[in-house]
């Protein structure tokens, strides 16, 4: 029952009234006032003559304003209406009551562009043509039913028909291009209100793809490699403890420390995802501590060599060089089998340098896949519109080299 309920609800209403329907509605009423002022200041009529026309005029506008919102500027496309019994019973009615109006006083003939447009805005183009001709046709008819021949309003009757010829296809075709212009401009705004949606979602999605990289990376570069260092230390630790105590003392105080540290970073990454080590003093202090921890707990001689008026860097462009260092390192540690590693930080002329340089093993590049690290620390240098390169061959060492602007 609902269902069929709804069906014919939408059958007695049709489709809603496009954005123009009040630019329309208001078109008719003016015109049919306008018209109605012609009628009254024609005096060949009679008085009853005059009010028969102005209440058909009136008719018109009631009729647009109580079916127009189904039949004109409706929201479907223009091109792709369809004549049927709605829309003809609509236009029926409008030239009919054209007709009764122009029987009634000439002077309702000063109406004949809203009925045009009505036409043209409801019915499909070639049968809006074929309408408007008709009632074209029907001024001068109407003048000779009501007067003869020879009546005096049948020469203005005949001339406004030839002009109403040449009127309705000018009208109809500025109404078309008016409309589908209209239908365009909405559809294009439309595409641009769903592309905007589009992006925005896109760029969300971007975002959290960036942000999940971003705290992988952080995640990598401090506490993985501290856990590693930790898990190094113990396993040196088992082999020293009934060996050498002193030693493994010493290890079990770089144990604590470096946990200590990756507390600190995990506190850090929770907080605001700034090195807690940067806030212990300078970028080049950092990388000092970061370079005794290695020889501390592997033995090997670590030097930094760096300016003594180090320009100073926004934090984006300290975590860059801090995070390389800390992964170069990594890397020696694990990998390398170096006995010495050299670290310069130095001011070129379009920004920062920093250069990590082992003695160890090397590798050859088409042996060795890109890992997370190289990766990790190319991306972080892009995203401050900065290099980094790797160069190493096998038995002459690795150095990996990192260039950002200042």
């Amino acid at each position: 029952m609902n269902g069929a309920s709804a069906q014919g609800t939408e059958a007695t209403t049709g489709p809603p009234p496009g954005p123009w329907y009040p630019l329309w509605a208001g078109f008719v009423v003016i015109g049919g006032l306008a018209a109605s002022v012609v009628v009254f200041l024609i005096h060949s009529h009679s008085t009853a003559g005059r009010l028969g026309a102005c209440a058909a005029l009136a008719g018109i506008v009631v009729w647009t304003l109580v079916l127009g919102k189904v039949h004109v500027g409706r929201g479907e496309s223009y091109s792709s209406r369809e004549l049927n019994g709605r829309t003809a019973g609509f236009t029926f009615g409008v030239v009919a009551l054209f007709i009764v109006a122009i029987n009634l006083s000439a002077g309702a003939v000063a109406v004949l562009p809203v009925v045009y447009s009505l036409i043209y805005l409801a019915l499909p183009l070639r049968t809006a043509l074929v309408t408007g001709t008709a009632v074209s046709a029907i001024i001068p008819l109407a003048a000779l039913a009501t007067q003869g021949a020879h009546g005096p309003d049948v020469p203005l009757a005949l001339s406004l028909s030839l002009i109403g010829l040449f009127l309705s296809p000018m009208v109809g075709s500025a109404i078309t291009v008016a409309v589908e212009r209209g239908e365009q401009q909405a559809a294009l705004l439309e595409q641009l209100a769903q592309s905007r949606a589009e992006t925005a979602r896109l760029s969300h999605v971007a975002g959290r793809s960036d942000e999940r990289a971003r705290l992988a990376r952080e995640i990598h570069d401090t506490l993985a490699q501290g856990f590693t260092s930790i898990v190094a230390l113990a396993q040196a630790v088992e082999s020293e403890i009934d060996a050498n105590p002193e030693t493994a003392r010493r290890h079990i105080g770089l144990i604590r420390d470096t946990a200590r540290e990756n507390l600190a970073e995990a506190r850090s990454l929770v907080v605001e995802l700034t090195p807690s080590v940067l806030s212990e003093g300078s970028l080049v202090d950092s990388v000092r501590r970061q370079g005794d921890r290695l020889a501390d707990a592997t033995g090997i001689t670590v030097t930094v060599n760096a300016a003594e008026t180090f320009p100073a860097l926004d934090t984006a462009g300290e975590v860059v060089l801090l995070r390389v260092a800390q992964e170069a390192f990594s890397n020696v540690r694990k990998h390398a089998e170096a006995s010495a590693v050299t670290v310069d930080m130095r001011q070129t002329g379009a920004g920062v340098r920093l250069s990590v340089t082992d003695d160890g093993t090397g590798f050859a590049f088409d042996r060795i896949s890109t890992g997370f690290g190289l990766r990790g620390m190319r991306e972080r240098a892009e995203q401050v519109g900065g290099t980094m390169s790797v160069s190493s061959r096998p038995g002459h060492g690795t150095t990996v080299e990192v260039e950002i602007p200042a």
